[in-house]
């Protein structure tokens, strides 16, 4: 049965950056198990991973309404890159629906506030943005459907002893629904099966060019707020976690491991769901450089990629990530 995308007419109101932000919210395929649509099409669906798929500035969203100097932006496409304009440190979002296939049950929209001066609550922050989805559970060979996220612009390749510092200012939600949370329930999007993570993706290699290409990057590292269902699990983790190290109050734990493409992946995942974190993140970099073996990079390796995001996996019923606050500050 072929996917249908139905989007959401109605819209929500929430504050960014000291600004009211309007969020569009998707009712995702739900045909497949026998449910009625919750909304009426507008029109601007996306059917499958042929469909609607681009890459671009910042213009092409699916709808957009502008009031009072924001603007708000939803994108429906597969993968597109979403430049905004800014005073400050520069973004690219995607809705990176790089799992989706033909017969894939399910999708997912992003939705992203801008400001049209360009001006943002401090220079490194970044505009707020939501992602509502559901995707059916996808096969052993290829569970995850998506990776919706937000990627720092213009400040990298760097050496990793080149940093100083990688401060980062986050507060996040995930909820049920296709409205944004004001926080998160953990019961239930358990109840909702839902099976994903909350996570900072970064690529590292000896190689700056290398370094900048997701498949060919040596080391993945990654640094995990959330995780919920046992689908959405950091690679090695049964094997233990090999050392831990608590930053402004969270507690991370490592865990290392080869992933398909034969690249070193290693994941510091919370202890608890983190919701808000306020501080620097070097020292998950710098402690890799402490330890034996090859699977770990040394500082003189570059950082070519730096996002945030969450992978989508699967959920029984349509859920909404939402970054209202966002500021990554890369210093050397």
């Amino acid at each position: 049965m072929a996917l249908r995308l139905l989007v959401n007419t109605g819209l929500l109101a929430i504050p960014i950056g000291g600004s009211v932000g309007t969020l569009l919210g998707i009712d995702a395929h739900r045909s497949a198990n026998g449910q009625p649509p919750l909304f009426t099409s507008d029109g601007n669906s996306n059917t499958g991973s042929g469909s609607g798929d681009s890459t671009g500035g910042g213009s092409g969203g699916s709808g957009s309404t502008t009031n009072n100097g924001v603007t708000n932006t939803q994108y429906c496409q597969n993968s597109y890159g979403i430049s905004p304009p800014s005073d400050g440190q520069l973004y690219t979002l995607n809705p990176n629906q790089w799992g989706v296939t033909d017969t894939t049950s399910g999708a997912l929209c992003m939705n992203v506030t801008t400001f049209n001066n360009e001006t943002y609550a401090t220079t490194q922050s970044a505009p707020g943005f939501s992602v509502t989805w559901q995707f059916d559970p996808g096969p052993s060979t290829q569970p995850v459907h998506a990776f919706p996220n937000i990627m720092v612009d213009d400040v990298l390749p760097i050496e990793l002893d080149k940093m100083t510092k990688v401060d980062l200012d986050l507060h996040w939600t995930y909820g049920v629904g296709n409205t944004v949370a004001s926080s998160t329930d953990s019961s239930s999007l358990t109840a909702d099966d839902l099976q994903t993570n909350v996570a900072i993706d970064m690529f590292f290699d000896s190689d700056k060019n290398n370094a900048g290409n997701s498949a060919l990057a040596k080391y993945e590292v990654m640094v995990w707020f959330a995780d919920f269902g046992a689908s959405a699990q950091p690679i090695g983790l049964s094997a233990g976690a090999v050392t831990t190290k608590t930053l402004n109050g969270t507690t991370f734990e490592l865990y290392t491991g080869t992933n398909a493409a034969k690249q070193n992946v290693l994941s510091w995942k919370a202890t608890e769901t983190t919701e808000e974190f306020t501080g620097d993140i070097y020292p998950l970099i710098t402690d890799l450089y402490a330890l034996t073996g090859d699977i770990y990079p040394s500082n003189s390796d570059y950082m070519g990629i730096f996002q945030f995001g969450t992978e989508a996996f699967s959920s029984d019923k349509n859920v909404t990530f939402a970054v209202p606050k966002l500021s990554i500050d890369i210093q050397k």
